[in-house]
């Protein structure tokens, strides 16, 4: 990966499933890790290979935390909580149309503490940040429920599809 000033960053690739063995042996060892951000779904809080965070292990779950989920297939969720119930919570990834439901407490890795962006942490308790989780939980839901009703409507027309 080529930076601005044209020095060259070489990233090591490993497996996921070696990856998150550490992290999980890491918060168990030391009670945090420092997770790399990859993928777009935390958008703009979070920025693919820009950005990392500290996971810590989790306690009581609030609304808008962001958590790290073991979905048990091999991969691995750095979403925001958007609700919480007894049996299980809801989440979504900030900049995602697609809500998971129904997720049991027992997956979840850890919680974000905080984030590291350009080599200045950003705590997660910060009140602009929290603000910031507030509101995209507020309009997690509505924003998903209007794209589908926008689609919907836009459906017939979109270009290469018939009008049958």
């Amino acid at each position: 990966m080529q930076k601005n000033d044209g020095s060259v960053t070489r990233f090591r690739v490993i497996d996921t499933e070696a990856y998150f063995q550490m992290v999980k042996l890491s918060l168990a060892e030391t009670g945090s890790a420092q997770v790399r951000v990859t993928g777009n779904s935390m958008w703009p809080m979070l920025h693919h290979l820009r950005d990392s965070v500290t996971i810590i292990p989790h306690g009581k779950i609030r609304r808008g935390d962001v958590v790290l989920f073991d979905r048990q297939n091999g991969r691995y969720a750095l979403h925001r909580v958007i609700r919480t119930g007894e049996q299980g919570f809801t989440m979504a990834g900030d900049n995602q149309w697609h809500v998971e439901r129904d997720l049991p407490y027992a997956q979840i890795v850890g919680v974000v503490d905080s984030m590291v962006r350009n080599g200045r942490s950003i705590s997660c308790s910060k009140k602009s940040v929290r603000f910031y989780a507030w509101l995209v939980t507020l309009f997690t839901l509505p924003r998903i429920y209007l794209r589908r009703a926008v689609g919907k409507v836009l459906k017939p027309f979109r270009r290469g599809r018939s009008r049958v």
